[in-house]
C-alpha cells in the first residue's frame, strides 16, 4: 500500500487493485499547499471523515468534474452536500460499525470525536483581521455555518494487501469506544487544539500503531490557519512519527 498527502486532511491510498480518497479539499487563496481541483480527478470512491468545511466544501466541484464518483459520509455531511447540489445518487450514507468494500479496500467505520477547538482571543482576532488573507473570511464564516460536524467524526480502518491503516479526520477519540490497536500505520491530523501535543500522545498510546504519519498541519485556509509546531511530538516519538510531505508517496 502507498499513501499520498494532498494537503489538509486529503489522503489518497493506493493498493494493488485500486485507490480511494479521503477528505479532498482545495485550499484557499494564500495557502502554503499547491493543490488544484484536477488533482482529485479519476477517483470513484471518496470517504469523508466529518462535515467541516475543510473536509467537504470542495466535494460539489469534484463530483461535478467526476460524475461517476461515490461519496461515503455520515448523516450530517450527507444532508449538507445534498443541499449544495451533490446528487443523492452520488452519496452513500454510512453508519458506525459498518464494513464497506470500495476500490479494492475493506473499510471499517468507527465513531471518533472532533478536536476541542480553542476559543478565539481578542489578540488572535486582531491578528486575523490584520492578515493579508482576511479576504477569505466571509467565505470561511459562511461555510462554517453551513458545514456542521454534529459529533459525527469518523475514524476509518482501511485494509488491503495484508496491511492496515487507521485514518483519523480529527485529533480526538471517544472514551467509551473500542478502536483497532496495532495498525501498520496511523494517519494523525495534528491540528485543532490549543496544544496538539497532549491529545496526540493520548491517541498514539491508545492505538499503539507501528508507524504514524502526520497530516492536517499545513496552512490551508488562512487567515484562520497558520504554522503548527510539530517538534514536541517528533521529539517524543522519534523514529515512530513522521510528517507527511505533499505529493510524496509513503510506502507501508
Amino acid at each position: 500500500m502507498r499513501l499520498v498527502w494532498h494537503g489538509t486532511a486529503s489522503i489518497e491510498i493506493i493498493c494493488s487493485s485500486g485507490r480511494i480518497l479521503f477528505d479532498p479539499f482545495v485550499p484557499l487563496k494564500g495557502s502554503d499547499t499547491d493543490v488544484r481541483p484536477g488533482d482529485f480527478d479519476g477517483f470513484t470512491d471518496i470517504f469523508i471523515t466529518h462535515g467541516h468545511l475543510d473536509h467537504i466544501v470542495s466535494i460539489p466541484g469534484i463530483v461535478k468534474r467526476n460524475p461517476s464518483a461515490v461519496v461515503y459520509c455520515t448523516r450530517t455531511p450527507f444532508r449538507t452536500l445534498s443541499r449544495k447540489g451533490v446528487p443523492v445518487s452520488s452519496l452513500r450514507r454510512i453508519e458506525y460499525g459498518q464494513v464497506l468494500n470500495a476500490g479494492g479496500f475493506k473499510v471499517t467505520v468507527f465513531h471518533a470525536r472532533h478536536a476541542v477547538l480553542p476559543r478565539v482571543s481578542l489578540s488572535r482576532a486582531a491578528a486575523v483581521l490584520r492578515s493579508p488573507h482576511r479576504g477569505n473570511l466571509p467565505n470561511i464564516l459562511r461555510e462554517h455555518i453551513r458545514c456542521r460536524e454534529n459529533d459525527e467524526t469518523v475514524l476509518y480502518l482501511v485494509e488491503a494487501d495484508g496491511k492496515s491503516v487507521a485514518l483519523m479526520g480529527s485529533l480526538n477519540l471517544r472514551g467509551d469506544a473500542e478502536y483497532p490497536v496495532g495498525s501498520d500505520l496511523l494517519v494523525l491530523p495534528y491540528n485543532g487544539w490549543e496544544d496538539n501535543f497532549p491529545p496526540a500522545v493520548r491517541v498514539i498510546e491508545r492505538l499503539k500503531p507501528k508507524r504514524v504519519l502526520l497530516d492536517h498541519f499545513d496552512d490551508t485556509f488562512p487567515p484562520l490557519t497558520g504554522p503548527v509546531d510539530l517538534s514536541p511530538v517528533l521529539r517524543r516519538y522519534a523514529g515512530l512519527v513522521t510528517p507527511m510531505q505533499p505529493g510524496k508517496a509513503e510506502e507501508i
